[in-house]
């Protein structure tokens, strides 16, 4: 009787529990149950069994559908770039991001999916949305090297109003951003000056009522509402 290793003692249970059905050709008809085994449990053995064909089948299938998934994928954002949805200050800045979908759809389809599995809630064209906007800045030296804005009109009725910064990361929406920022702490810091029970002397007032005068709030709230109503009354949102 052949005496068996632990190794292969191994490589029978995993025979066993695959229900595989060994078939020996002339040529094993020579070799031991332990030479078989070991062949099987290192992946060299020529022999298929129903599970290893049903187990190929099943990856196939699962492989068929993601490839399906990514296509549609594409499919939605090409036609949503062509679409009324979809506005660009630079025309040719369509036909670039076109490229860059059709060159690598499972990239841009991992991208979509990101999205949704941050903000499982999105909507798909909202993800597709962002998932563009991605794309653009991942391959922000293939666009032009100024600044442009695009924008994205949702089913939902929600709009999005996106400005890429031109190749040195500067953009008109971060600028008046950044002065709304600036405007909106020194309000917060008045106000702070002013409720504390410590903050009633007359220089901490006076400090108070400069930074309000100074924050200019307002205006850099208003310039920053006007620059995004006037794309979307360029673009007919």
């Amino acid at each position: 009787m052949t005496a068996i290793s632990s190794a292969n003692n191994a490589a029978l249970l995993i025979l066993q529990q695959a229900n595989a059905s060994l078939l020996p050709t002339k040529q094993q008809a020579g070799k031991s149950a332990a030479d078989t085994i070991a062949a099987i449990a290192n992946g060299i053995s020529s022999q298929t069994s129903a599970v290893k064909t049903q187990a190929s089948s099943t990856i196939n299938s699962a492989l068929l559908d993601v490839k399906e998934s990514n296509d549609g994928m594409v499919s939605s954002a090409l036609d949503f770039l062509d679409s009324d949805n979809f506005k660009t200050s630079d025309a040719g800045v369509t036909d670039v991001i076109k490229k860059l979908i059709n060159d690598d759809g499972d990239k841009f389809a991992s991208l979509v999916k990101a999205e949704k599995a941050k903000n499982p809630g999105i909507s798909d064209d909202n993800a597709m949305a962002n998932a563009i906007q991605r794309l653009i800045r991942y391959n922000r030296s293939k666009f032009g090297d100024g600044e442009f804005v695009i924008g994205f009109k949702l089913g939902n009725g929600g709009k999005i109003i996106s400005n890429i910064e031109d190749k040195n990361g500067n953009s008109t929406s971060n600028t008046l951003m950044a002065g709304l920022k600036t405007a909106q702490s020194s309000l917060i810091e008045a106000g702070m000056i002013i409720s504390r029970p410590d903050g009633r002397n007359t220089d901490e007032l006076k400090m108070a009522s400069s930074m309000l005068n100074n924050s200019n709030f307002g205006k850099a709230s208003n310039d920053f509402a006007a620059w995004n109503d006037k794309w979307r009354d360029a673009f007919g949102f």
